[in-house]
């Protein structure tokens, strides 16, 4: 049975709608949030919750910009609902698994190779983790005086350029996949194979680190993303009377999303609002009132972006093209076999 066939059917994909939708609430847990929060100020938690649209439509235009970089343009619309349910499966998954998904997404409804949709999403899942937490660490050390401001500076702009540098001297990360000896383990025509289709996602990723105007739209998105992150969690700890130093709540919230990711669970179960619960009461903030504002910006952010995930996975499901499984098993085979077409 195709899967694209399967998938459209409403006794399939809505079930597991209803059954992320429960999973999100649970992960969320509105009802801590409210009993912990008590008299806020509603106008900033609203006004956080509202900027979780602004950064789905970030993240389709960064998705947008890089897909024409690798020569297949598609529109800012119609990536929204993609990058938005790709990041609920990643948040609900180890290991960021919805961008498989997403490849195969991209492939079904804008017949976008797998080469370059691999490229696309290594650019934004490891060079938008890599700012953020050499960002966050940049920020934390200069808010508690241990780094200079200029020399942090100097180190932004230096971490800015750093993939032009790397790309153009030759140390390509895909480069170095394709060098290490393990034809024997996974057989040598098997390897040949994937060698030649790691090859293309190589020219592929190269194409967008590569130059510079490409990799400063790329890092211009992702700290406008990061920015409003931030903005989010400012304007909870508002609502709550706190105010909190931009610089320090971007180095906290970055920090704490970076041990999140690197926890390899989903939604970090925890980590992620331990560590940052943790940052803010080093910033001064009592534990209750950390354990507050951690909760609230979990309900202004996870949720929403993460039910716009739940809705945009219906939606997509309901629409899939007749391209099923095995065609995309046979394209990908295709594509390793025969790296020059």
């Amino acid at each position: 049975m195709r899967l694209a066939s399967w998938l459209r059917r409403p006794i399939v994909w809505l079930p597991i709608s209803i059954g992320l939708i429960g999973f999100l609430v649970w992960r969320a847990r509105p009802w801590e949030a409210a009993g912990a929060i008590g008299a806020v100020d509603p106008i900033p938690l609203i006004v956080a919750a509202a900027l979780s649209a602004v950064i789905a439509a970030l993240w389709a235009l960064r998705s947008s910009d890089l897909l024409a970089g690798v020569g297949q343009p598609i529109a800012v619309w119609p990536l929204i609902p993609m990058t938005a349910f790709a990041n609920t499966i990643n948040n609900l998954t180890p290991g960021s698994a919805g961008e498989v998904v997403r490849m195969y997404l991209l492939r079904a409804h804008h017949h976008v190779d797998y080469a370059n949709s691999a490229a696309v999403i290594f650019v934004e899942r490891v060079g938008a983790m890599g700012y953020l937490t050499t960002s966050a660490v940049l920020a934390w050390t200069t808010w508690f005086g241990i780094v200079p401001a200029w020399l942090a500076a100097t180190a932004a702009v230096a971490l800015v350029a750093g993939p032009v540098v790397v790309y153009r001297a030759g140390l390509r990360p895909f480069a170095i996949v394709r060098a290490l000896p393990v034809g024997t383990v996974v057989g040598l025509d098997r390897w040949g194979r994937a060698k030649g289709w790691l090859g293309r996602v190589d020219d592929a990723t190269a194409r967008l680190v590569g130059r510079p105007r490409r990799l400063l739209a790329f890092v211009a998105i992702t700290a406008a993303v990061l920015g409003i992150y931030t903005a989010q969690l400012i304007l909870v700890a508002r609502a709550v009377g706190v105010t909190l130093d931009p610089v320090a709540a971007w180095g906290a919230l970055g920090v704490a999303m970076t041990v999140g990711v690197l926890s390899l669970l989903p939604f970090g179960l925890g980590t992620a609002d331990l560590t940052l619960a943790g940052l803010l009461g080093v910033l001064g903030t009592s534990p209750s009132v950390a354990l507050v504002i951690t909760l609230g910006y979990r309900l202004v952010s996870t949720l929403p972006l993460g039910l716009a995930g739940v809705l945009s996975y219906a939606w997509l499901s309901a629409r899939l093209p007749g391209v099923g499984m095995a065609d995309a098993a046979r394209a990908v085979r295709s594509e390793v076999a025969d790296p020059s077409r």
